[in-house]
Parts: structure tokens; C-alpha cells; sequence
């Protein structure tokens, strides 16, 4: 066994990456369930309608059909709608339940569950039900939506004084396109009901199985301890698997109907009409500036699209999500946020990476930029005169959030340094030159992670040596196996395979965090808290099996020795001693305390090539200088951050969800209409590094997982807008919008 030690900083091989590259994977679709039913769903054609009658009869009697399931079948089983579960005061929330009961709402909407012993015979049911629904006018577009909520966040009476007195105010209208978050692994699951315990097990995605079961137990009539969940690998999750869906819930509810394990699986076409969507909000910003350039006030007037329902994090990403960070890391001495949530005819949207943030930090970075261009002001200098400065951290910023700490301006010098800033003129030049146009965009960000520190981590000593970790905290590609282990063997000086790191089983902690970046602000900074009370723990043995006491012993490489002398016990010998004796194992635990938020931050640039023949964009260039605090495993969270540039960047280019704006029906239902970015979309990425450890907690980690998404699209959308000479343009940035735009349209 390789005794090397592995410190925090250091970017030791990812020890779940053999496991996962030979095919032992654990992720759902690969989970075995011997005699289970393969479930089909059938879902709504229409995107709005009135259900008139669903015919089974003829499905049930088919070969392999076990069931055929609908809402009526499912109500008398306790089904209930699923929750929203961060409300707005004053709602107006649609009924979402598993299978749609009178109404359907979008283009996918569940009607009906089919039970089969095979896939195949499920999908040929599906074609025997009869289904009619009344069609029902259908609303697509975000700006006419049906409002839903109204809230707001700021002092209004003190922008409109400041704006009133201002110099300059500048205005910017544009919109934060719908995404599909696609993630590699669709969605699946596995069912299954205890009838004498009265209790149900699901094996699924997810980004933390406690807070799963509370989306899905309401909508069960239980209580969530009567659903034990399992999560093994997770083929990426961006936010998406965060939340409870309906399918889950159907199969928990139809566990229970049939007494039978049941298997569902969804491909690629029905993700695009049952997963959650990201962003979606339409939006105007205005800044207020005196003669000097100064801001002033900021104020936005946002419509963010919720969907046909109110998913269970939905209501929170467009206002406690980006209120965190519309102050973002300029002085400003009043902001005002006002949002409305609208309901349309199509899938819901939810938390997306960054949730809330990249839509907050787009809109005040394409603002600033409208206000350099149309006051003849260095876009850079404008940025720096307003910056936040180092030296009035913590600063408590006009939304109310307090910022831990930051120097702002190092990321920024870093960037334009490493872009060679000053020299792009000459590069414009010779573009133009050959008949091309050059864009340069910067864009600073800020981030905010912490939001649900509730966490448990549990350490035992195992009767073989190993030191066995378990948490709340669920890894969705992070590598958690490999950075809690780190964390952990850090703490107790020992080589990194002597670490077990176990995830995703619900009943081994009491609770959890929801992960994303904080898993480390939180679940690492648990890790560590528990790494010591076990090793506290374990002088304690020691001592009482030396007969001394535990001030007497000095620890170094798993070993207690009793300073000045020759006597020692290492751990492996009290793992084996105390499993001699039948005593308990060397346990400890730790819940989280502590300030869990923090503020990542860092400034991006973009160089584009435009070809005004075609309205072709190429991105050239993108250099991101990034203030992570601590990176506690350099090589993922570099990976990281270069997975969220490739989102970031691809919402801005290229992905759109498109909606027939007359019917509701999706078009851009497959990865032949929407497009994700590939390899050669993306330049060679320049990181750089501007780490400025957190004081909030031990540490010194603010986060890593999402930076790239709130950045990019500001940074590549400036540089698009740039090399145009016109602020009207919005993402994505296609190049038949900028054919167009570049002929006066």
C-alpha cells in the first residue's frame, strides 16, 4: 500500500476515476434490480388542455402489461401534488401532481404509468391507450406569462432619490435565454415498498438524499423518514437532480399499488420534455452614475419564467438566489430588485449552476458596459474607480449580504495583463483588415456559496485500519471520494488509501447540505471538524491502552508514541486491540459550525473573431482569473471551472430553447435542434490563479463548482457586442441574430 501523504493544495490521481472509466460505475441505470417492472410514462402531447378521458383497456390487455396506472388509480394511495418548497408570500401556485389530474399544463406533462416486463411491451402500450384532451390556449413566451408572485428586495424610495439626483442613468433591456442542463446521465430511478414496515426505498439521483425526500414526501402523505434513498454515482447534475420529480414520486406511489420493484428509465427526447429548464428571465437594468462616473444606485425590473409549475427550489433562483449577488462587487449605496414569476405552458425551470447568480452578474456587466459606450468612458477604469476596495472587507454591500473578504481589483489586473489588454487595438486592426471584426470582452463576477449549512459527518476506525467517512454530501462528477479523503487524511496525517469515503446513503447520517459549491464551504469544513474529534477520540484509547496520559502522547503518521520514550501504538494496532476486546469502534462525529458563506469572485475576458459575411462567431480566447480562496485539490477544481466556462460560454453562443410559439410544442426537442457546445467551439482556456483564503472557515475554501457559468456569458457577450459596435444583442448569440444585426435588423 502506497504510505505517501497527500496534503491540502496537492492534486493527488482521482480515486473514483478507475472505478468509473472500467465500467463499475454505480449510477442508476446501472443498479441491479432482479424482477422488476419496467415503467413507461405517457405523457401530454399538447401543451396546454383539458383531460376528457383516458382509455386503458386496451393496453392493460396486451402482452407483459401489468399495469396501467393514471390519477385516479394513484389518489386513493395518498398521492398529493408536490411541493414548492421555497414559497413566495402570496403565491399563486399551480397543483403539480405525479400524473396530471384534469388539466395539463405543458407538452410532457405525465398523464398515465405504464407497468411492463419489458421495456418494448411498455413503449407498444403506450400506443393502445386512448387519450383526448380538449386543447386549451398555450402561453410560451416569457414576457407574457401569467404572473404568478410578486417580490422585491432593496430600498426603492432611496434609488429613485438617487437616481433622481444622478448625472447619468443608463439602461439596458435583454433577456437570460432558457437552457436545457442536460446533463450526460438522464434521469432514472428504482422503486420498491416494504408493506410490513410501511416504508418505500428509491435508488436515484440526486444532490443530496435528505433534502429529496422532502421534495418527494408530501406528495407521498408521509413523512420523509418513511422514504430511505440511495444515490451511487451521479452522471452530472448542474442543480437539475437536486429536485423531486413527478416520475419518482409516480413509481414510489405505483411501488406501493403493485408490490412490486419497478425500473424507469428516461432517454435523451424525454429528458427535453420532463427535466427542469435553467434561466429563462427577461430583464432591465438601470444604473444611475454622478459626474465622475461613480455608480450610484442599480435597480432591476425582472420577469423570470417558472414554468407551468412551481418547482421545489423554482421560486428561490430569481430572488433570494440573485439577490445575493446583484450588489455584486461594486460600491453601490442603493440597490432595488423587483421580480415577478410568471407561469407559461412549458417545463418548469429550477436551479441551474449558479442559480440566480450568472443572471444577477450578466445584467449589471452588459449594463456596464452600455454605460462606458454611451458616456465615452474606459470600460476597465470604470469598473476599478467602483470596485469594492481590499481594505473595507468585510463589507456589507447594499443588498444586505456581508462579503467575508476579496481583493477585487488582483483578478482584474491578472486578467487584462494576461489578455494583453492594451495591445488588442493593433489586433482589431489588422482584422479588419482582412475584412473580419474583433470583439473584446471583460467581465467581472461574483459568487455566493453557503446557503443550507445543516451537516453531520461520521468517522469510525474499522476493525482492518481503514478510517471510514461517511456524508450527507452527494458528489455528482466533483470527485468527493477523492477531496473529502484528502481533507480528511490531511487532518490525520495518513496516506490517502487508508480513507473510505461513502455517500449517498441517507439513513447513515441525520443530515446533509444540498452541495454545488458549498459542498466544501460546508461538507469539507465538516469532514475536517470530524477528522478531529476523531482523532481526539483516538488518544483518548490509546492513552488508556498505554496507560498514560493522552497529553503525554505526540502523534505524527497514524501513530501515538509517548514523548521521550520508545512506546507506540499505531492505529492499525488499536483497531485491532479494540476489535479483540469487542469493544465499539474508534468513532467520532461532527456537525457543521461557523460561517458558511463566502464570496468566490474573479474577472474574465474574451477575445471573438466575427465574420460579418456570415454572422459567424469564433471565440478565440477566454482567460479566467479566479478567487476560489483555498483550492484544496488544484487539478478539480481547475476541471471545474473549465465545465462551467464550456456552460457558460455555450449559453451565450449557442444553446436556446425554442418554443412554436402558436401551439407550445417544443422545437428544439433532441441534440440535432439544440446545440451544445463541443470541442471545437471552445479555445484552449488560460486560468489563473488569485486565491485569497476565506477567514470563514478553516479551510480557507469559497467554492468552486459554478464560477464558470456566472462569468462567461458576460465576458463573451461584451466581447460579442464590442466587435458589433451595438449594445442589442442577446444571448445566444447566433450567427443568423448577428447576420441580421450586422444589416440593420
Amino acid at each position: 500500500m502506497d504510505q505517501t501523504l497527500v496534503r491540502i493544495g496537492q492534486s493527488p490521481k482521482r480515486r473514483e476515476d478507475m472505478r468509473l472509466l472500467t465500467g463499475r460505475g454505480r449510477f442508476a441505470a446501472n443498479l441491479p434490480a432482479d424482477g422488476a417492472l419496467h415503467a413507461v410514462f405517457l405523457r401530454s402531447p399538447l401543451a396546454h388542455g383539458r383531460i376528457r378521458s383516458i382509455d386503458a383497456d386496451g393496453a392493460r390487455s396486451l402482452p407483459g402489461i401489468v399495469a396501467v396506472l393514471t390519477a385516479d388509480d394513484l389518489l386513493p394511495l395518498g398521492m398529493a401534488p408536490l411541493p414548492c418548497l421555497n414559497p413566495i408570500a402570496g403565491m399563486h401556485m399551480p397543483e403539480r401532481w405525479p400524473l396530471a389530474r384534469e388539466i395539463v399544463r405543458h407538452v410532457g406533462d405525465p398523464v398515465a404509468l405504464v407497468l411492463a416486463e419489458t421495456p418494448a411491451q411498455g413503449r407498444d402500450a403506450l400506443e393502445a391507450i386512448g387519450l383526448e384532451i380538449a386543447e386549451l390556449p398555450a402561453i410560451t413566451d416569457t414576457a407574457a406569462g401569467e404572473p404568478c408572485f410578486d417580490w422585491q428586495m432593496g430600498d426603492a424610495t432611496e434609488c429613485d432619490r438617487l437616481f433622481a439626483g444622478a448625472a447619468h442613468v443608463v439602461a439596458l433591456e435583454t433577456v437570460n435565454n432558457r437552457v436545457a442542463i442536460a446533463p450526460i446521465e438522464p434521469r432514472a430511478a428504482i422503486a420498491g415498498y416494504d408493506a410490513r414496515a410501511g416504508r418505500w426505498r428509491l435508488e436515484t439521483q440526486s444532490q443530496g438524499v435528505h433534502f429529496l425526500a422532502q421534495c418527494l414526501a408530501p406528495a407521498l402523505g408521509v413523512d420523509p423518514d418513511r422514504i430511505e434513498i440511495f444515490t451511487g454515482d451521479v452522471g452530472g447534475s448542474f442543480g437539475m437532480k437536486l429536485m423531486g420529480f413527478p416520475e419518482q414520486a409516480a413509481l414510489l406511489l405505483a411501488a406501493k399499488a403493485t408490490g412490486r420493484l419497478l425500473r424507469w428509465e428516461s432517454d435523451r427526447a424525454e429528458a427535453f420534455l420532463s427535466d427542469t429548464y435553467g434561466r429563462d428571465q427577461v430583464y432591465r437594468g438601470e444604473l444611475a452614475l454622478d459626474e465622475d462616473g461613480r455608480f450610484l444606485a442599480y435597480r432591476v425590473r425582472t420577469k423570470a419564467n417558472m414554468g407551468a409549475y412551481l418547482s421545489a427550489y423554482g421560486p428561490y433562483v430569481p430572488t433570494g438566489g440573485m439577490k445575493r449577488v446583484t450588489g455584486h462587487v461594486y460600491a453601490l449605496q442603493a440597490i432595488h430588485l423587483a421580480v415577478q414569476g410568471v407561469l407559461t405552458h412549458t417545463v418548469p425551470t429550477d436551479a441551474y449552476r449558479g442559480a440566480g447568480k450568472p443572471e444577477a452578474v450578466y445584467l449589471l456587466e452588459r449594463l456596464i458596459d452600455k454605460a462606458a459606450r454611451d458616456l465615452a468612458l474606459d470600460r476597465v477604469e470604470l469598473r476599478r474607480i467602483n470596485l469594492i476596495p481590499a481594505a473595507a472587507m468585510p463589507y456589507r454591500a447594499a443588498s444586505g449580504e456581508l462579503y467575508d473578504s476579496g481583493d477585487f481589483e488582483a483578478p482584474l489586473d491578472a486578467a487584462l495583463g494576461a489578455a494583453d489588454w492594451r495591445g488588442f487595438p493593433a489586433r482589431r486592426a489588422a482584422a479588419e483588415a482582412m475584412g473580419m471584426r474583433r470583439g473584446l470582452g471583460l467581465g467581472l463576477y461574483l459568487h455566493a456559496t453557503g446557503g443550507d449549512a445543516t451537516d453531520i459527518v461520521h468517522i469510525r476506525l474499522l476493525p482492518d485500519g481503514v478510517v471510514e467517512v461517511d456524508s450527507g454530501l452527494q458528489s455528482s462528477g466533483q470527485g468527493h471520494e477523492t477531496v473529502l479523503a484528502q481533507i480528511v487524511a490531511h487532518r490525520l496525517d495518513l496516506p490517502l488509501e487508508r480513507i473510505r469515503v461513502i455517500e449517498g446513503e441517507g439513513f447513515r447520517v441525520a443530515d446533509s447540505p444540498t452541495g454545488g459549491s458549498s459542498s466544501m464551504p460546508v461538507g469539507g469544513v465538516t469532514a475536517g471538524r470530524a477528522a478531529q474529534a476523531f482523532l481526539d477520540r483516538a488518544r483518548e484509547l490509546a492513552a488508556d491502552a498505554l496507560e498514560v496520559s493522552g497529553q503525554d502522547l505526540a502523534y505524527a503518521r497514524g501513530e501515538f508514541r509517548v514523548t521521550g520514550t520508545d512506546r507506540a501504538l499505531t492505529l492499525d494496532a488499536l483497531a485491532l486491540e479494540l476489535a479483540a476486546g469487542g469493544q465499539n469502534h474508534c468513532a467520532a462525529e461532527a456537525a457543521f459550525e461557523g460561517e458558511h458563506r463566502t464570496f468566490p469572485n474573479g474577472a474574465y475576458i474574451a477575445e471573438v473573431l466575427l465574420d460579418p459575411d456570415t454572422g459567424r462567431v469564433q471565440l478565440e480566447r477566454l482567460i479566467a482569473a479566479d478567487d476560489l480562496g483555498v483550492k484544496i485539490h488544484p487539478a478539480i477544481a481547475d476541471g471545474q471551472i473549465h465545465g462551467g466556462l464550456a456552460q457558460g460560454i455555450g449559453q451565450a453562443l449557442m444553446e436556446g430553447v425554442v418554443h412554436d410559439p402558436a401551439s407550445g410544442q417544443l422545437l428544439t426537442g433532441s441534440l440535432m435542434d439544440y446545440a451544445l457546445p463541443r470541442a471545437g467551439d471552445l479555445p484552449g482556456f488560460q486560468l489563473i490563479d488569485c486565491g485569497h483564503p476565506t477567514p470563514a472557515n478553516p479551510l480557507g475554501a469559497k467554492g468552486a463548482g459554478e464560477v464558470g457559468t456566472i462569468g462567461a456569458p458576460a465576458a463573451v457577450m461584451n466581447a460579442v457586442a464590442d466587435a458589433l459596435g451595438r449594445d442589442d444583442v442577446h444571448m445566444p448569440a447566433t450567427s443568423e441574430q448577428l447576420w441580421r444585426l450586422l444589416r440593420g435588423g
